[in-house]
């Protein structure tokens, strides 16, 4: 997510699998989570999790997406720059962020500059707005740190985002390879009870 939202995020070119990213062979079979579950399950009637981010942090973003919609099946993951064109995109990014199971939020090593600081402070960016919401609804929300950096400092952040620099938050290293989103993967659907009990129900 950008502060500057939608047009500062789309992606205009084709999106890439973590394979293709790396320009290497795709992932090898993940890890089975539990008796039953299938790669790529059921097409999804609307997103199980929404990925919220930067523009800097644009790559990590759409690699964890990937990952994710390889794992959880087409449609479980929405993110701003799958949008059609044409799409009345405030309504659709409220609806989203309230709606879905999972918030990941991608936080990069940008993500709280001091130029960053002063969009989140700005009520309408869009990446605190979305943040906001997810509190708001009770959306699980898990940040992702990503690159050398540490964790955020609940004073620098608005108030009704405060609690993001409260939560515990895994890593992708800088320089991370297709290896690193697949561990990072494996780590939210293991640890996020409320992810795969929405995959078992087939939702």
């Amino acid at each position: 997510m950008s502060g500057f939202h939608v047009g500062d995020n789309i992606n205009y070119g084709s999106a890439q699998n973590v394979g293709a990213v790396f320009n290497g062979p795709g992932p090898p079979e993940p890890t089975r989570a539990a008796p039953g579950w299938q790669e790529a399950g059921p097409r999804w009637g609307e997103p199980l999790v929404f990925v919220n981010y930067r523009y800097p942090d644009e790559r990590a973003a759409a690699d964890i997406e990937a990952e994710l919609t390889r794992r959880l099946g087409p449609g479980s993951v929405f993110r701003d720059a799958r949008m059609p064109a044409g799409t009345e995109f405030p309504g659709e990014l409220v609806d989203r962020a309230a709606r879905c199971k999972v918030m990941v939020s991608v936080i990069g090593e940008r993500w709280d500059d001091p130029y960053a600081l002063r969009l989140l402070h700005d009520p309408a960016d869009w990446v605190r707005r979305e943040i906001a919401i997810a509190l708001t609804y009770g959306v699980h929300l898990v940040p992702v740190m990503v690159g050398a950096r540490g964790r955020l400092v609940p004073g620098d952040l608005p108030e009704d985002i405060r609690k993001l620099a409260l939560l515990q938050a895994p890593h992708l290293r800088r320089g991370y390879d297709a290896r690193d989103v697949r561990w990072l993967v494996d780590e939210l659907i293991r640890d996020l009870t409320i992810v795969m009990e929405s995959v078992f129900r087939g939702r």
